[in-house]
């Protein structure tokens, strides 16, 4: 047998998958990468996806915790122990670092 009549069928590759964890069910959710919104299959809630270089993570300042958290939040309010970590370099911290490397 031959090739001469065969029909050749190219298949997509499958999209590659992230996954998150359902903000309020917390059920793991599998989605296409670079879907802006996912909908949980268990609780129906729509949750917002966000990529890679849009999430910090900080511990918390209380339980130690890592914290995932949208950049640009001030504060993060842990899930555990629910007290609020700030996020970020504080003020008092940069004029301290600039009045050191001042002073010498």
């Amino acid at each position: 047998m031959g090739t001469h009549g065969t029909e050749w069928q190219f298949i997509s590759p499958l999209p590659e998958l992230g996954q998150m964890v359902c903000g309020t069910c917390r059920t793991l959710i599998s989605y296409p990468r670079g879907a802006p919104r996912v909908r949980c299959v268990s609780c129906k809630t729509i949750n917002l996806v966000l990529e890679d270089h849009q999430i910090g993570n900080v511990n918390c300042a209380n339980c130690q915790v890592l914290l995932m958290y949208p950049y640009g939040a001030p504060k993060v309010k842990c899930s555990c122990c629910h007290s609020v970590t700030d996020v970020g370099v504080s003020y008092n911290f940069i004029v301290k670092r600039v009045e050191s490397y001042c002073a010498h």
